[in-house]
């Protein structure tokens, strides 16, 4: 039986809200040899779980875009999923519109059921690109498309008998429907995700007009304003009856200073940066500080990091916290010892904070577990 809490749980009866979850992602972009990335990344996980991290997401790209190696998750998280017992597997995020709904439901079943139902099922459009009509799953009206590739991923998971044939899809896993986010700016998608009763992921970074230092303020304004309209038609929809489930993706960089921890976050982002530039997202001739703010880039000492979190109105609308330091690129030993700074000296100081800022919104939600 599941540990990991689900939107299907009644209000009260979780630990949704009531405690900040913590979760680390990582692009599995250390460097191009993708079978040391990958096994390293395995081992990543174990550290993760070992130092009390809640969730471990990986990010799930086509094309190697940015540099992210897996574009599926499914493998890779297997082997995560015997090689921990207690962790959360979170996929950040799984382009659906590009797959056949059915047989990512009996992936994703198999995963779950090995893993012990430990499976956060992070569901995207995927980065745009130009060559996604590569794909035979490929349609043009994305956003359409999105809600009817999760309609029939539930109808799957469901175990539901195919109309005109003797089979029932199998692994049937219901269970997963409530452990399933929505990874997307599209306020028209988050409120489908909010009627649907199931979770919203937000993305660390903004796009066009909003990736400057500048914008960064109100990029954040904007995710907190899309996080009280999902909040606000779930429970319009559902009540009690289900619990709203709200997960954050931020880009945090630990340093013993914070002009030490920008020295060394600027010199292992220049390969980011330079790619970022080359594709218009970042501007090559602003300082490096200007161009991490550009990516909603976190750095410095744990108070500083902190602040800055704590700053942002989304983290106290927010149930579970996921950091991580991609754009820089770090060896596998030293991503796990920012990792391990993190969990360990900046949680600590957000966390009394956040409880704070949700009791004064009337988020606070007491745990009746058994109610």
């Amino acid at each position: 039986m599941t540990t990991t809490p689900s939107t299907l749980d009644p209000l009260g009866t979780s630990e949704i809200g009531t405690r900040l979850r913590v979760g680390f992602i990582t692009h599995l972009d250390q460097h191009a040899d993708v079978t040391t990335v990958y096994r390293d990344n395995v081992r990543l996980i174990q550290q993760l779980e070992q130092l009390g991290y809640d969730s471990a997401w990986i990010a799930t790209r086509h094309f190697f875009s940015g540099w992210a190696a897996l574009p599926s998750p499914y493998t890779f998280l297997g082997a995560a999923a015997i090689s921990t017992s207690r962790i959360a597997l979170g996929t950040a995020v799984l382009p659906i519109v590009l797959d056949d709904a059915v047989r990512a439901a009996e992936e994703v079943s198999v995963l779950d059921h090995l893993s012990h139902g430990r499976v956060l099922l992070g569901l995207g459009k995927g980065v745009p690109s130009d060559s996604f009509h590569v794909f035979e799953a490929w349609k043009p009206d994305r956003d359409r498309n999105f809600e009817e590739k999760i309609d029939t991923l539930n109808w799957a998971l469901a175990g539901s008998r195919v109309e005109g044939g003797t089979a029932s899809i199998w692994p049937e896993n219901e269970a997963l429907v409530g452990r399933e986010f929505v990874g997307s700016s599209n306020i028209d998608t988050i409120r489908y995700a909010a009627r649907s009763g199931i979770g919203l992921i937000l993305e660390r970074f903004g796009n066009g007009p909003e990736r400057t230092p500048a914008a960064r303020a109100g990029f954040q304004e904007r995710q907190a304003a899309s996080v009280r309209e999902y909040r606000r038609v779930f429970a319009e929809t559902w009540g009690a009856e289900r619990t709203p489930y709200v997960i954050t993706s931020r880009s945090t960089f630990p340093g013993a200073t914070t002009a030490q921890a920008l020295a060394e976050a600027g010199d292992a982002a220049a390969r980011w940066n330079e790619y970022a530039g080359q594709i218009g997202r970042t501007d090559l001739t602003q300082s490096r500080a200007d161009q991490l703010l550009s990516d909603n880039f976190a750095w410095g000492d744990a108070e500083a990091l902190a602040d800055d979190l704590l700053a942002d109105p989304t983290i106290a609308l927010t149930d579970e916290l996921v950091l991580g330091i991609h754009p820089v690129t770090h060896t596998i030993d030293e991503t796990a010892e920012k990792a391990r700074i993190l969990i360990e000296e900046v949680v600590p100081l957000v966390e009394p904070r956040w409880r704070a800022a949700r009791e004064e919104l009337g988020l606070a939600t007491p745990v009746e577990v058994g109610a």
